[in-house]
C-alpha cells in the first residue's frame, strides 16, 4: 500500500497512463494524491469550503471518489460532519478504512440517500460521465445537492492529464448540459484558480519532465502558500466568471 512516507522518500514522477473503469479499478495517480495532501493544505481547505456551502453538521454526506480521504478529513474538521466515502481502488479503500471512514466500493452497495454528494477531480476519469451523474441523482434526497469540482478547458489538456487517466477536461456549457440531462438544476457554476490556468498552460506548452520543476514538492508548497491565495482573491474579484484551472458546480435535485 502506498503511504505518505513512501511518497515523501521518492521523486514525484508521472506514471504511465491508466484509465479506470469497472474492470480496471487501479488508480494511476496515487503519488499525486499524496503530494496534494502533503503540500496543498490551504488549497484543499478552500475547495472543501466551496463544496460544502449547502451542508451543515446534520447533513448526510457522501464523497464520490474519495481517494485518500484528504477532503473528507477536512470536511469532518470544518463542518463537524463526517462524510461517508465511495472509492473503487482497492489500495485507497484500505487507506480510507484505516482512517476510519465508511467506504463503499461502488454505487450499487449504497442503499440510502444523502443530503449532499460531492466529488473532486473524479468525473474526468469516467468515460460515460452522464450515466454516473444519473446514478448519483438516485442517491441524493429530493432538494439535496451534488457538488462537483473538475478540471476546466480542454485546451489545457496535457501530459499530466493523460498520465493519470483523464478522458477530458470540462467546458462549462458541456458540464451544465450533462447535469441538466441527469435531472439536476444548477445553483452555482464558476471557475476556480485563475492563476492556475496559466501554470497548467505552461505545462501544456513546455511539457512536464525532469527539467520542469512544476509539480515538485517545493513548487507545490510555494503555490499553496503564496500563489493560490492571490489566485483565490482574483477569483473573488470576478475572474471566476471568466476563466480558471478548474470548474466548480453545485446542482440540486428536485
Amino acid at each position: 500500500m502506498t503511504t505518505r512516507e513512501q511518497y515523501s522518500s521518492r521523486d514525484n514522477k508521472i506514471q504511465s497512463t491508466t484509465l479506470q473503469g469497472e474492470e480496471k479499478t487501479d488508480y494511476a495517480g496515487i503519488d499525486e494524491l499524496w503530494a496534494n495532501e502533503i503540500f496543498l493544505s490551504n488549497y484543499n481547505v478552500d475547495i472543501v469550503n466551496k463544496l460544502s456551502k449547502f451542508s451543515d453538521k446534520n447533513s448526510e454526506v457522501l464523497e464520490f471518489g474519495a481517494g485518500l480521504g484528504t477532503l473528507a478529513k477536512i470536511w469532518h474538521s470544518v463542518k463537524n460532519n463526517k462524510p461517508e466515502c465511495l472509492e473503487i481502488d482497492s489500495s485507497l479503500q484500505g487507506i480510507l478504512l484505516d482512517r476510519d471512514f465508511i467506504c463503499y466500493k461502488n454505487l450499487k452497495e449504497i442503499n440510502k440517500t444523502f443530503d449532499i454528494v460531492y466529488t473532486s477531480n473524479v468525473l474526468e476519469h469516467i468515460e460515460d460521465d452522464v450515466s454516473v451523474l444519473k446514478q448519483l441523482n438516485t442517491k441524493i434526497k429530493v432538494n439535496g445537492f451534488l457538488a462537483i469540482y473538475v478540471p476546466a478547458f480542454m485546451f489545457l489538456y496535457n501530459q499530466i492529464d493523460s498520465s493519470v487517466g483523464h478522458y477530458r477536461r470540462y467546458e462549462k456549457v458541456e458540464l451544465i448540459k450533462k447535469l441538466l440531462e441527469a435531472n439536476f438544476t444548477i445553483k452555482e457554476c464558476y471557475y476556480v484558480d485563475s492563476i492556475g490556468l496559466f501554470a497548467w498552460l505552461s505545462v501544456r506548452l513546455r511539457g512536464y519532465g525532469d527539467n520542469n520543476k512544476l509539480g515538485s514538492g517545493n513548487s507545490l508548497k510555494i503555490y499553496d502558500k503564496f500563489i493560490y491565495p492571490l489566485s483565490a482573491l482574483l477569483d473573488r474579484l470576478g475572474l471566476k466568471y471568466l476563466f480558471g484551472k478548474n470548474l466548480l458546480v453545485i446542482a440540486q435535485k428536485h
